[in-house]
């Protein structure tokens, strides 16, 4: 898989996770259709080998490259709170699930038979320098010359910072418990002492499923505390007194309210790609969807004069309600779980994934805020902008 690593590029990607691949991937696309200048890239991935480690999900709108790797879709959603569950369906945008397996060997097959984007394992950059009228990408496989560089390396997390973390069990059982029908997308079951704390489960089949605990708070809990909490759940919601777990899960995700950008130091050269850059949805903590959307306009931006700025990650609009709601989300922890399960009740299918995938109208903004408790809402956003 791994070729010699070039000397000089036109475009330097810094990791190659599910950011990192999609960006070069992208640009592999790109070059193939023609139409444009040919940019030739290179990726540097630290990994020496890559494993199924994760999983993503979103709510399918449109074909995309990676649709191989989808190895799960739902119609239909849930979310249970207070002893209310409410059920939405759409078959236009399924809800899918990737295996992030399939998707590394998807990318690297890809780029294998690639003529201008080439993937170099057990690779890391160490650092990126203005040099003369370039960029060099000092890298444990030596040095790299290149006009941009697309940075998806992960930052460390700010104190403080509200966070996403959650920690699952892939379970197999002796009966049918699970609806295989329907994805569990918030179940607020489960008291929380600190933050918000609810039940995510994919259910695979009757008798598989992927059942996560997650958390929004500042603090990360123990292993023994995920695990006590995901074998209380199995019990009692699908009263099992044993299961087998074929692997575990976990994540940490940050929710920041602004995004810093990266290492780029305000070179505009260097743009930034991931966790740290904005791709994540941090009130939700969606970012497939997100990730591939911003590959696709920094391909674009390859082909403008060099000093052009990069795209914005995200839309203002929808950058601004997401620091409000996460405001709501560290100060009035405790009606969460009402504003969400109000949030699936009231507003329209299509309308709220369309919202919770970045690609809202006016309308469906709209119909969003008028499902929000409004006085709360407003105290937040202004909460959000004179405490900023």
């Amino acid at each position: 898989m791994n070729r010699a690593v070039a000397s000089e590029v036109d475009i330097a990607i810094l990791g190659g996770g599910m950011s990192g691949l999609a960006m070069a991937c992208q640009l592999d696309q790109r070059n193939a259709q023609g139409g444009q200048p040919i940019r030739n890239g290179l990726v540097l991935e630290p990994r020496e080998t890559y494993q199924r480690d994760k999983t993503w999900c979103f709510w399918q709108q449109q074909p995309g490259l990676f649709d191989n790797a989808i190895s799960h879709s739902w119609s239909r959603w849930e979310v249970r709170s207070a002893g209310r569950r409410w059920v939405s369906s759409c078959a236009q945008t399924p809800y899918v699930r990737v295996d992030s397996g399939r998707y590394y060997a998807l990318a690297a097959e890809r780029l294998a038979r690639s003529d201008t984007v080439s993937l170099s394992l057990n690779a890391s950059a160490e650092g990126v320098f203005r040099d003369g009228d370039g960029l060099k990408v000092r890298s444990s496989a030596g040095n790299v010359r290149a006009h941009r560089v697309v940075d998806t390396r992960p930052q460390a997390i700010m104190q403080g910072t509200l966070l996403q973390h959650f920690y699952g069990w892939e379970v197999e059982t002796d009966k049918d418990v699970f609806d295989p029908t329907t994805v569990t997308l918030m179940d607020f079951s489960a008291a929380a002492d600190n933050g918000v704390h609810f039940f995510y489960v994919l259910p695979f089949s009757a008798r598989s499923a992927l059942i996560e605990t997650t958390h929004f708070s500042p603090d990360l809990n123990t292993q023994e505390q995920y695990e006590a909490e995901l074998g209380h759940y199995l019990r009692h919601r699908y009263e099992l007194s044993h299961w087998h777990t074929s692997r575990t899960e976990q994540g940490v995700l940050p929710m920041a309210k602004s995004c810093a950008q990266s290492t780029s130091g305000g070179d505009v050269d260097i743009a930034a790609l991931g966790l740290h850059a904005d791709t994540i949805k941090p009130s939700t903590g969606y970012c497939f969807p997100h990730a591939q959307d911003q590959a696709r306009r920094l391909v674009d931006w390859l082909s403008t004069p060099l000093g052009t700025k990069p795209p914005r990650p995200r839309g203002i609009v929808a950058r601004w309600l997401d620091d409000v709601f996460v405001s709501f989300l560290e100060h009035q922890a405790g009606r969460a779980p009402e504003v969400f399960f109000n949030l699936f009740k009231l507003v329209p299918p299509k309308s709220l994934v369309q919202f919770l995938s970045d690609r809202a109208t006016f309308a469906d903004y709209l119909r969003v805020i008028w499902a929000m408790p409004k006085s709360v809402m407003l105290r937040e956003a202004f909460r959000y902008v004179f405490k900023r």
